[in-house]
């Protein structure tokens, strides 16, 4: 079943569907509210605080729209609001570690960016982000971000030339600095 099927049924009272909702996202959602947040339960707790408020307002879904973004939406605002309320660290390399071996990464090979992304400032990180870990559309990226797209292309190409500056700085000889075949140049939807 699709995302929006999945949607339909759950607005109908089907739990199991919800389910399957809730299935499908947990993982991405952990993570990405973990590159944002101090700690390894503050993640699961935007995840769940996720699905509870998708679950309470299921009925103002917009079929119009993909659940992905809707759902990353409810976490991200989670988070800013999260933010603004106490202001968490990013997680220690510590931390970080333990993450990865609980939730080892699909695509470990890239890794080495994500530690490199992790000095980028907190928007910047969450446009690659999405952009690049949970392969969003510019435009589903304004959608979560509540910014134009236009913005978001022109962010998203500054954060990549930051990344970049950032790989070049490194004094990291025993890799070759090399860019993944996943980013693209131009940022196009």
């Amino acid at each position: 079943m699709t995302d929006e099927s999945l949607a339909r049924a759950a607005v109908s009272g089907d739990g199991t569907a919800f389910d399957e909702v809730v299935r499908r996202y947990c993982k991405p959602l952990s993570d990405f509210a973990a590159s944002r947040t101090a700690t390894f339960q503050d993640a699961e707790d935007i995840a769940q605080e996720t699905f509870l408020r998708a679950w309470r307002h299921l009925s103002s879904y917009d079929e119009a729209y993909p659940l992905r973004s809707w759902l990353f939406t409810i976490a991200y605002r989670l988070i800013v609001t999260g933010y603004r309320k106490k202001r968490p660290v990013r997680l220690s390399i510590q931390v970080s570690e333990g993450l990865e071996a609980k939730h080892p990464a699909s695509n470990s090979e890239h890794e080495w960016l994500w530690r490199a992304a992790a000095n980028l400032p907190d928007d910047d990180r969450t446009i690659l982000w999405l952009r690049y870990k949970q392969e969003m559309t510019i435009q589903e990226i304004a959608r979560v971000m509540n910014k134009t797209k236009i913005t978001v292309r022109v962010r998203l190409h500054r954060a990549r030339g930051k990344l970049a500056e950032l790989i070049r700085q490194s004094n990291d000889t025993s890799r070759q600095w090399t860019v993944p075949d996943a980013v693209d140049v131009k940022g196009g939807d």
